[in-house]
């Protein structure tokens, strides 16, 4: 109980980055409305691309020698490292729309 009270009492600031555009008195922007949206959108399909990739390792080393097995984590990786360019090159279109736009991102 007493844990969570600490952290209750922890602004929201401090551990989640996009909280700071929602201070009292700063004027609403569609940038601050889009920016959390992009940020956590980038941030979820990372990690979910990371867990592919880390299912995809563990699929192989328990395949035993089964070739559609490895064919199947061979197939898993490809498209986890696939997912991985996507969100960076997803990140860099941003970020230059941003620049383009006038947006600031992150």
């Amino acid at each position: 109980m007493i844990i969570k009270s600490v952290l209750a009492a922890v602004p929201l600031e401090d551990w989640y980055a996009p909280a700071k555009v929602l201070e009292s008195g700063s004027e609403a922007t569609l940038s601050k409305l889009i920016n959390p949206l992009v940020f956590n959108i980038l941030i979820i399909s990372g990690i979910m691309a990371f867990i592919v990739i880390i299912l995809a390792g563990f699929n192989y080393i328990s395949a035993s020698g089964d070739k559609g097995k490895i064919e199947q984590a061979q197939n898993m990786l490809n498209y986890g490292i696939l997912g991985l360019i996507l969100i960076v090159t997803a990140f860099l279109i941003t970020r230059v729309m941003g620049a383009v736009i006038g947006f600031k991102f992150f």
